[in-house]
């Protein structure tokens, strides 16, 4: 009997050695569960999956606190925070051979490559092909600011929105205000540079003389579902919500700017590891993820950075976009310092050189 319960005991203590914790969040939490399940059948090792809408702010906390899971899914953006904290693991390269290094590159912190990639979304502009085609428009591989007048010509009286964008936003104004940048500006967060306030300054004519409107997200999503924008510029995470209620549509590259190339970010996701004693069966369900992503992948238009031939149209936009920096705090900081100088701008409040110049006067006073 005491062998019994002895052996009993050594089964409890392997399989809960053996249990690991994944954090997600974005889209796809049903497909996780799923996948926890399946891999659970296949292999007897139990996956518990924690859904977390705001997964940074948790682990805000967590990585002061110590109390994280076996693995967390996290942005691009986000490695420098993580990997900083010396709390994470870094992957070893055995488990990475299969990943192109341009994908592996925005995970890399200090020489050292701190989660595994596995999907991208990317900056696009969504055009309403049913606008398009009732206003005699043909769809062009790539779009320009120049080219707006005349869309915008077409598309009166087709939609209510001809062209459509938030000015204010961080997230989109952000490859404008890097355009003219170079690589070591970009990373050091130079946002009041001639380069700068000369392309913002473009853009900004373009809404002054009305042929783009300004529209907040929520807004702009629900007035591209029901048919009355013919161009906007959003995430192509939302592809996903039009398709099952919205006109036909394209994604292109974001538009560039009177010949002046714009690169559309990339918001890649990948796993980062936090616990040395599970580090193999978190790689193990890494993998399982990957052999069975694609279907989640192609309801919810999400590019594979582990190597696929999967939704070449995304690839043709990912191909010709760019990561955001992944310093720490970088993309939080841009976004408290960009956000209110392009309202000032917006309103007139401040001119174009005023408000660039002060928020690089405020980035540079707290980084």
């Amino acid at each position: 009997m005491k062998k019994l319960l002895a052996s009993a005991f050594a089964v409890i203590l392997c399989s809960a050695a053996l249990s690991i914790t994944f954090w997600v969040s974005w889209e796809g939490e049903p497909f996780y569960r799923q996948a926890a399940d399946d891999f659970y059948n296949q292999t007897g090792i139990p996956v518990e999956i924690v859904y977390f809408p705001k997964i940074e702010e948790k682990l805000n906390i967590s990585l002061k606190t110590g109390d994280l899971p076996d693995a967390a899914l996290i942005k691009d953006t986000y490695i420098g925070d993580v990997s900083s904290s010396n709390m994470s693991l870094p992957i070893p390269q055995d488990a990475l051979k299969d990943y192109p290094e341009r994908y592996l590159n925005p995970y890399v912190w200090n020489g050292v490559v701190g989660a595994v990639p596995y999907y991208a979304d990317s900056q696009v502009a969504f055009v309403n092909l049913d606008a398009f085609e009732k206003a005699g428009l043909s769809l062009e591989e790539r779009l320009d600011f120049g080219q707006f007048e005349l869309i915008k010509e077409r598309l009166a009286g087709v939609v209510d929105y001809p062209i459509a964008f938030d000015f204010t936003s961080p997230y989109i104004m952000f490859p404008y205000v890097s355009a003219l940048n170079s690589e070591e500006e970009t990373e050091n967060l130079l946002v009041g540079s001639h380069g700068s306030i000369e392309v913002v300054s473009k853009v900004k004519k373009y809404f002054d003389e009305g042929t783009i409107s300004r529209l907040e997200r929520a807004a702009m999503n629900g007035l591209f579902r029901q048919g009355k924008i013919g161009i906007m510029l959003q995430g192509s995470y939302m592809a996903e919500k039009f398709r099952e209620k919205g006109p036909r549509f394209a994604m292109l590259p974001f538009p560039d700017l009177e010949g002046i190339e714009i690169k559309g970010v990339i918001d890649s996701k990948g796993f980062a590891l936090f616990n040395g004693e599970t580090r193999d069966q978190c790689l193990s369900f890494i993998n399982f993820l990957n052999e069975h992503s694609r279907e989640f992948f192609v309801q919810c238009d999400k590019y594979p950075l582990f190597c696929s031939d999967w939704l070449h149209e995304l690839e043709e936009i990912i191909d010709e976009g760019r990561f955001m920096p992944n310093r720490p705090g970088y993309q939080s900081l841009l976004f408290e310092a960009l956000e209110p100088a392009l309202q000032a701008i917006y309103s007139g409040a401040m001119t174009v050189d005023q408000a660039l110049e002060g928020a690089q006067s405020y980035i540079e006073s707290v980084w």
